[in-house]
Protein backbone atom coordinates (compact mmCIF):
# COMPACT_ATOMS: atom_id res chain seq x y z
CA UNK A 1 0.00 0.00 0.00
CA UNK A 2 1.56 3.27 -1.11
CA UNK A 3 2.16 6.23 1.16
CA UNK A 4 -0.08 8.32 -1.11
CA UNK A 5 -2.92 5.83 -0.85
CA UNK A 6 -2.74 5.62 2.93
CA UNK A 7 -2.62 9.37 3.38
CA UNK A 8 -5.50 9.99 0.98
CA UNK A 9 -7.72 7.49 2.74
CA UNK A 10 -7.05 8.93 6.18
CA UNK A 11 -7.54 12.48 5.00
CA UNK A 12 -10.86 11.45 3.50
CA UNK A 13 -12.19 11.07 7.04
CA UNK A 14 -11.62 14.78 7.52
CA UNK A 15 -12.12 16.14 4.01
CA UNK A 16 -15.71 14.89 4.12
CA UNK A 17 -16.31 18.13 5.96
CA UNK A 18 -15.31 20.15 2.88
CA UNK A 19 -17.53 22.03 0.47
CA UNK A 20 -17.74 24.12 -2.68
CA UNK A 21 -20.06 26.48 -4.49
CA UNK A 22 -22.31 23.71 -5.80
CA UNK A 23 -23.00 20.09 -5.01
CA UNK A 24 -25.24 17.73 -6.93
CA UNK A 25 -27.79 15.76 -4.98
CA UNK A 26 -28.76 12.27 -6.07
CA UNK A 27 -32.44 12.23 -7.00
CA UNK A 28 -34.35 10.34 -4.33
CA UNK A 29 -37.97 10.12 -3.29
CA UNK A 30 -37.92 11.08 0.36
CA UNK A 31 -40.92 11.55 2.65
CA UNK A 32 -42.25 15.04 3.26
CA UNK A 33 -41.39 16.01 6.80
CA UNK A 34 -43.85 17.14 9.45
CA UNK A 35 -43.12 18.97 12.71
CA UNK A 36 -43.46 15.61 14.45
CA UNK A 37 -41.05 13.79 12.14
CA UNK A 38 -38.50 16.60 12.36
CA UNK A 39 -38.66 16.43 16.13
CA UNK A 40 -38.16 12.67 15.87
CA UNK A 41 -35.14 13.25 13.62
CA UNK A 42 -33.46 15.32 16.32
CA UNK A 43 -34.37 12.76 18.98
CA UNK A 44 -32.81 10.02 16.78
CA UNK A 45 -29.38 11.65 16.62
CA UNK A 46 -26.61 9.49 18.06
CA UNK A 47 -26.04 11.01 21.50
CA UNK A 48 -23.83 8.43 23.21
CA UNK A 49 -20.38 9.46 24.46
CA UNK A 50 -18.53 6.57 22.79
CA UNK A 51 -18.59 4.74 19.48
CA UNK A 52 -16.38 1.94 18.18
CA UNK A 53 -16.54 0.16 14.84
CA UNK A 54 -14.55 -2.54 13.07
CA UNK A 55 -14.97 -3.38 9.43
CA UNK A 56 -13.48 -2.33 6.16
CA UNK A 57 -12.94 0.75 4.04
CA UNK A 58 -13.02 0.56 0.26
CA UNK A 59 -11.19 3.36 -1.54
CA UNK A 60 -12.10 4.05 -5.17
CA UNK A 61 -9.39 6.06 -6.89
CA UNK A 62 -8.34 6.22 -10.55
CA UNK A 63 -10.89 3.52 -11.35
CA UNK A 64 -9.37 1.04 -8.90
CA UNK A 65 -10.79 -0.37 -5.67
CA UNK A 66 -8.58 -0.92 -2.64
CA UNK A 67 -9.96 -2.73 0.43
CA UNK A 68 -8.46 -1.96 3.81
CA UNK A 69 -9.21 -3.16 7.32
CA UNK A 70 -10.78 -0.41 9.43
CA UNK A 71 -10.88 0.15 13.18
CA UNK A 72 -12.53 3.35 14.40
CA UNK A 73 -12.88 4.71 17.94
CA UNK A 74 -14.48 7.95 19.08
CA UNK A 75 -15.08 9.78 22.31
CA UNK A 76 -17.62 12.52 21.76
CA UNK A 77 -16.08 15.95 21.13
CA UNK A 78 -12.78 14.72 22.53
CA UNK A 79 -10.93 12.05 20.49
CA UNK A 80 -11.10 10.36 17.13
CA UNK A 81 -8.80 7.38 16.60
CA UNK A 82 -8.66 5.39 13.37
CA UNK A 83 -6.47 2.62 12.00
CA UNK A 84 -6.49 1.43 8.41
CA UNK A 85 -4.27 -1.39 7.24
CA UNK A 86 -3.56 -4.06 4.68
CA UNK A 87 -1.85 -7.23 5.93
CA UNK A 88 -1.08 -5.38 9.17
CA UNK A 89 0.72 -2.49 7.47
CA UNK A 90 -0.93 0.90 7.31
CA UNK A 91 -1.54 4.03 9.31
CA UNK A 92 -2.95 5.11 12.66
CA UNK A 93 -4.38 8.56 13.21
CA UNK A 94 -5.35 10.39 16.39
CA UNK A 95 -7.32 13.63 16.30
CA UNK A 96 -7.99 15.75 19.37
CA UNK A 97 -9.84 19.07 19.57
CA UNK A 98 -6.63 20.92 18.69
CA UNK A 99 -4.09 18.41 17.32
CA UNK A 100 -3.53 15.94 14.49
CA UNK A 101 -1.18 12.93 14.73
CA UNK A 102 -0.51 10.12 12.27
CA UNK A 103 1.86 7.15 12.21
CA UNK A 104 2.65 5.49 8.86
CA UNK A 105 4.16 2.06 9.48
CA UNK A 106 4.91 1.52 5.79
CA UNK A 107 7.36 4.42 5.52
CA UNK A 108 8.23 4.52 9.24
CA UNK A 109 7.15 8.15 9.47
CA UNK A 110 4.92 10.16 11.76
CA UNK A 111 3.13 13.50 11.58
CA UNK A 112 2.35 15.85 14.47
CA UNK A 113 0.57 19.15 13.84
CA UNK A 114 -2.04 21.39 15.35
CA UNK A 115 -5.38 21.34 13.59
CA UNK A 116 -4.38 24.16 11.26
CA UNK A 117 -2.80 21.36 9.24
CA UNK A 118 -6.25 19.96 8.47
CA UNK A 119 -7.67 23.24 7.23
CA UNK A 120 -5.86 22.89 3.90
CA UNK A 121 -8.03 19.83 3.26
CA UNK A 122 -11.27 21.30 4.57
CA UNK A 123 -13.62 23.79 3.01
CA UNK A 124 -14.03 25.49 6.38
CA UNK A 125 -12.76 25.14 9.93
CA UNK A 126 -14.80 22.13 10.93
CA UNK A 127 -14.68 21.04 14.54
CA UNK A 128 -13.84 17.54 15.71
CA UNK A 129 -17.46 17.05 16.79
CA UNK A 130 -18.70 17.97 13.30
CA UNK A 131 -16.45 15.35 11.72
CA UNK A 132 -17.68 12.78 14.24
CA UNK A 133 -21.27 13.73 13.40
CA UNK A 134 -20.69 12.96 9.74
CA UNK A 135 -19.29 9.52 10.51
CA UNK A 136 -22.34 8.78 12.69
CA UNK A 137 -25.09 10.01 10.38
CA UNK A 138 -25.85 13.03 12.56
CA UNK A 139 -26.61 16.57 11.46
CA UNK A 140 -23.32 18.45 11.24
CA UNK A 141 -24.44 21.55 13.16
CA UNK A 142 -26.60 22.12 16.22
CA UNK A 143 -30.34 21.88 15.68
CA UNK A 144 -30.97 25.63 15.99
CA UNK A 145 -28.88 26.18 12.83
CA UNK A 146 -31.40 24.32 10.62
CA UNK A 147 -34.66 25.18 8.92
CA UNK A 148 -36.87 22.80 6.96
CA UNK A 149 -37.45 23.80 3.33
CA UNK A 150 -40.58 21.91 2.16
CA UNK A 151 -40.13 22.77 -1.52
CA UNK A 152 -36.95 20.65 -1.64
CA UNK A 153 -37.79 18.33 1.28
CA UNK A 154 -34.52 19.15 3.04
CA UNK A 155 -33.28 20.46 6.33
CA UNK A 156 -30.83 23.26 5.51
CA UNK A 157 -28.36 24.47 8.11
CA UNK A 158 -25.81 27.26 8.01
CA UNK A 159 -22.89 27.97 10.28
CA UNK A 160 -20.63 30.79 9.14
CA UNK A 161 -19.68 30.12 5.51
CA UNK A 162 -20.67 26.45 5.67
CA UNK A 163 -24.02 25.03 4.53
CA UNK A 164 -25.32 21.55 5.32
CA UNK A 165 -28.28 20.12 3.40
CA UNK A 166 -29.91 17.02 4.87
CA UNK A 167 -32.37 14.60 3.29
CA UNK A 168 -34.17 12.53 5.91
CA UNK A 169 -35.25 8.92 5.33
CA UNK A 170 -38.37 7.08 6.45
CA UNK A 171 -36.63 6.09 9.70
CA UNK A 172 -36.12 9.76 10.56
CA UNK A 173 -32.36 9.45 10.13
CA UNK A 174 -30.06 11.06 7.58
CA UNK A 175 -30.09 9.63 4.07
CA UNK A 176 -27.96 12.28 2.33
CA UNK A 177 -25.74 14.95 3.88
CA UNK A 178 -24.22 17.55 1.55
CA UNK A 179 -21.70 20.17 2.66
CA UNK A 180 -20.91 23.30 0.69
CA UNK A 181 -19.18 26.62 1.28
CA UNK A 182 -18.92 29.79 -0.73
CA UNK A 183 -15.24 29.86 -1.55
CA UNK A 184 -13.72 26.39 -2.00
CA UNK A 185 -13.18 24.07 -4.93
CA UNK A 186 -14.22 20.99 -2.96
CA UNK A 187 -17.56 19.36 -2.26
CA UNK A 188 -18.77 16.39 -0.32
CA UNK A 189 -21.82 14.15 -0.57
CA UNK A 190 -22.31 11.52 2.13
CA UNK A 191 -24.95 8.83 1.74
CA UNK A 192 -25.97 6.47 4.54
CA UNK A 193 -27.16 3.28 2.88
CA UNK A 194 -27.93 1.12 5.92
CA UNK A 195 -28.67 1.55 9.62
CA UNK A 196 -28.54 -0.88 12.52
CA UNK A 197 -30.17 -0.70 15.92
CA UNK A 198 -27.59 -0.36 18.69
CA UNK A 199 -29.16 -0.20 22.15
CA UNK A 200 -32.14 1.76 20.81
CA UNK A 201 -29.95 4.00 18.66
CA UNK A 202 -30.03 3.79 14.86
CA UNK A 203 -26.40 3.81 13.72
CA UNK A 204 -25.24 3.85 10.08
CA UNK A 205 -23.32 0.76 9.02
CA UNK A 206 -22.61 1.64 5.37
CA UNK A 207 -21.38 5.17 4.71
CA UNK A 208 -20.62 6.29 1.14
CA UNK A 209 -18.34 9.32 0.89
CA UNK A 210 -17.80 11.20 -2.36
CA UNK A 211 -15.25 14.00 -2.09
CA UNK A 212 -14.28 16.25 -4.97
CA UNK A 213 -10.96 18.06 -4.53
CA UNK A 214 -9.06 20.33 -6.88
CA UNK A 215 -6.70 17.62 -8.10
CA UNK A 216 -8.31 14.38 -6.93
CA UNK A 217 -11.78 12.88 -6.69
CA UNK A 218 -12.16 10.35 -3.90
CA UNK A 219 -14.85 7.80 -3.19
CA UNK A 220 -14.77 5.79 0.00
CA UNK A 221 -17.24 3.24 1.35
CA UNK A 222 -17.03 2.64 5.10
CA UNK A 223 -18.57 -0.64 6.20
CA UNK A 224 -19.04 -0.84 9.97
CA UNK A 225 -19.39 -4.59 10.46
CA UNK A 226 -19.13 -4.61 14.27
CA UNK A 227 -20.31 -1.64 16.33
CA UNK A 228 -20.39 -0.80 20.02
CA UNK A 229 -21.27 2.11 22.31
CA UNK A 230 -19.36 0.74 25.31
CA UNK A 231 -16.96 2.95 27.21
CA UNK A 232 -13.57 2.94 25.48
CA UNK A 233 -10.71 2.70 27.94
CA UNK A 234 -7.76 3.23 25.60
CA UNK A 235 -6.88 4.99 22.36
CA UNK A 236 -3.44 3.40 21.81
CA UNK A 237 -1.01 5.71 20.10
CA UNK A 238 2.77 5.81 20.47
CA UNK A 239 5.51 6.75 18.02
CA UNK A 240 7.96 3.86 17.56
CA UNK A 241 11.64 4.50 18.09
CA UNK A 242 13.42 5.40 14.88
CA UNK A 243 10.40 6.84 13.06
CA UNK A 244 11.12 10.13 11.30
CA UNK A 245 8.88 13.14 11.50
CA UNK A 246 7.41 14.12 8.15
Amino acid sequence: MSNKLTTLLLLTFFSIASGCKSAKMVAETMPTQTPESIQKFWENQYHEDYFEARGKATLVMDGKNTNLALHLKMKKDSLLWAKVSMFGIGATVLITKDSFFMINSLNQEYMAYDNNYLYQYLGYKATLLQVQNLLLGNAVFQSDKYRYQPEIKQLVGTDGIAINRLTVNEKNRTHHSVLTTQDTTQNAVIQYDAYQNLNNNLVPTIVNLAVKQKTQDLKVVLNYQTISDNTIATFPFSIPTGYKRK
